[in-house]
């Protein structure tokens, strides 16, 4: 059941998830804040953000009694950079972007945040298409990485993830894609109880295109985590069936389900349960639409045990090339049940929006709100982060002959 702050949002926000929140895993996993322009050649695009922002909880404190998280209104900061390039056969992007907040108050939690990424796509061939990307991110509190079980803390945390793969029509009627990626996450801070480590996996998967609307298949995932320095040592398999419907040229429907199994080699627990998931995509002129939900076996990087997992995401995305207003908004809600009962169940969610002009090409004005919310479903376990201001973007593309 969804936590009750999301109920009380309201039918706009509903409207919100279940039509689509910037899925950060798609084919290229390029992150949403960087502009693509879809110039032939090489393409450098600098750019800097100015605003002032209001946080309502700088210390993602959970209040009790009498007690009242601390507030402050912030200058924010934030460089970037990127450099693309578009060929006839590739596809190339990498970005950087840092962050700086600085609090009119409470100094001495001002914050830097690094996020970078890369991206590399190539057609082989007719038949052949071979993808790698990597994205890193560091962040001086747990809530601005979207990760399963692990709770919201001022703690600073490093995150990792490449991955690589093939799409492959093996004839007329079947494809067939493989994907390897492996993911990393680090807790900063020496006192804290979180642990960390390295998640692998890969993904295989075929369909046959019964007509141009349907296609049925199967997919197989084996996932290995070590976790804990080492010391947790895990074991997922996912199987079963695919099926994908296009109900037009700019909607696809596809849905995926069947046995999830776990060995956790510490405590010899094994578990064999269902699992599914569920996407939908609509790519119109002017916008991208689309949503998914997932319930399955995942490990937690957060104490080194293993959880049963749903997961809702929601977004929508204008391009910024496309429309001069424009409406960016991602919805993203994580029920986290944990196998080990000291551990603490979590449901969590986050809300990105954010509402922008372009005055000129290279400047816009932006609206924009961000909620992050953790309940443990104790008393004193809720946690409640807004962050509030008005920002300027500007950047220019230029060519590189």
């Amino acid at each position: 059941m969804l936590p009750r702050f999301i109920r009380l949002l309201g039918p706009a926000l509903f409207g919100v998830m279940v039509a689509g929140a910037p899925a950060p895993a798609s084919a290229q996993d390029q992150p949403t804040e960087f502009q693509t322009w879809n110039v032939p050649g090489w393409t450098f695009t600098p750019g800097v953000i100015v605003g002032t922002l209001y946080d309502s909880n700088v210390t993602l404190l959970a209040p009790g009694v009498g007690q009242t998280p601390a507030s402050d209104q912030l200058f924010q900061l934030e460089p970037f950079g990127q450099i693309e390039y578009f060929g006839r056969r590739t596809t190339l992007n990498g970005g950087y972007h840092g962050s700086l907040r600085r609090y009119f108050d409470l100094g001495e939690l001002d914050t830097l945040e690094h996020r970078a990424f890369l991206s590399l796509r190539t057609r082989v061939s007719r038949r052949l298409t071979v993808y790698a990307n990597e994205n890193f991110a560091h962040e001086p509190s747990t809530d601005l990485l979207e990760l399963n079980g692990v709770p919201f803390e001022r703690t600073a945390a490093r995150y990792n993830s490449a991955a690589a793969g093939i799409e492959a029509r093996l004839s007329r009627t079947i494809d067939f894609n493989s994907r390897f990626e492996t993911t990393w996450v680090d807790f900063l801070r020496s006192d804290t109880l979180l642990t960390g480590g390295v998640v692998n996996g890969i993904r295989n998967s075929i369909t046959r295109r019964l007509n141009e609307r349907v296609a049925l298949g199967g997919e197989y995932e084996f996932r290995w985590a070590s976790l804990n320095e080492g010391t947790r040592k895990q074991l997922f398999q996912d199987g079963g069936a695919i099926v994908r419907y296009r109900t037009g040229e700019a909607t696809t429907v596809e849905a995926a389900g069947g046995l999830a199994y776990l060995s956790d080699r510490l405590t010899g627990l094994t578990r064999t349960g269902p699992y599914f998931r569920a996407e939908l995509v609509h790519r119109a002129r002017r916008a991208t639409v689309g949503g998914e939900f997932r319930r399955s076996y995942v490990p937690s990087v957060a104490f080194g045990g293993t959880n049963q997992t749903e997961t809702a995401r929601g977004y929508i995305m204008m391009p910024l090339s496309r429309n001069r207003f424009y409406v960016q908004e991602s919805l993203a809600w994580h029920h986290t049940d944990p196998f080990d009962p000291r551990v603490l169940p979590l449901y969590s969610a986050w809300l990105d929006s954010t509402v922008g002009y372009a005055v000129q090409r290279w400047i816009r004005i932006e609206g924009y709100y961000e909620l992050t919310h953790q309940d443990t479903r104790l008393a004193g376990g809720r946690i409640n982060r807004q962050v509030a201001g008005i920002r300027f973007v500007m950047s220019e593309p230029m060519r590189i002959q």
